[in-house]
């Protein structure tokens, strides 16, 4: 597992003072700030150098999905993307993100995701909200899934699949391990995947030093990252 390539992400929680203290120290050194519109993970395409996502990003295109931050201590807060470090806020970087050359050495099979469903530590932390896709949402995730090659006509397997993948950065049953630490990975293809933003950004196994997530379909599509090649989100 090591870094492939020049691709950077620094990550950091902003609240409201601090990030327009930020927007205005960049605009001093003619730096645009941009703000994310309608989609959270927008900002990890290379092309944008920083961007800012504001709280109510989460409850627009991936509403459903943004139930996850609603429900974190990092409700309220400021998402700030950067491809360079930003001086002075060192205690609010949350990771850095890095191309890797990861393969899985297994993935997560029908049974395996049944019991990550079925674990207590996700039954006290999934969101609500989280609980009811609605039917166009169904049929885009079908629609996404046949769009990077899988054959899945059924939505409910894509739904077991991204819950359980959410679960194992809740409480890991796929993992790797660095010395004594655990590092946990997305448990299935891009394309069985869902919202990779809420583990890219912290939201959810924020505790572990380093994870390995694979884009979902919509960071493929927005973000313009490589289906299945694996991401190295690194704890500061």
């Amino acid at each position: 597992m090591k870094p492939k390539g020049p691709y950077k992400k620094h990550i950091y929680w902003l609240t409201k003072d601090e990030e327009e203290r930020l927007r205005d120290e960049l605009a001093a050194r003619n730096i645009r700030l941009k703000s994310a519109k309608g989609i959270v993970c927008t900002p990890l395409d290379e092309i944008n150098k920083i961007t800012s996502v504001a709280p109510e990003v989460w409850d627009d295109t991936c509403k459903r999905q943004g139930s996850w931050y609603r429900t974190s201590e990092k409700n309220g807060l400021y998402l700030i993307i950067s491809s360079f470090e930003l001086v002075d806020y060192e205690e609010q970087k949350a990771a850095t993100i890095t191309e890797s050359d990861f393969v899985p050495p297994s993935l997560a099979n029908l049974d395996d995701k049944n019991a990550l469903v079925q674990d207590s530590s996700l039954k006290k932390r999934v969101p609500d909200d989280w609980l009811r896709p609605g039917d166009i949402e169904k049929r885009i995730y079908l629609r996404w899934a046949k769009r990077l090659g899988s054959d899945v006509k059924d939505y409910d397997f894509l739904y077991l699949s991204h819950t359980a993948n959410h679960a194992n950065f809740i409480n890991p049953q796929f993992f790797i391990q660095d010395g004594k630490e655990i590092i946990p990975y997305s448990i299935d293809k891009s394309a069985h995947l869902c919202s990779c933003c809420v583990e890219m950004f912290q939201v959810l196994g924020g505790k572990y030093k380093k994870k390995l997530v694979a884009p979902c379909p919509g960071a493929t599509i927005f973000a313009r990252l490589k289906p299945d090649r694996y991401l190295l989100v690194e704890k500061t």
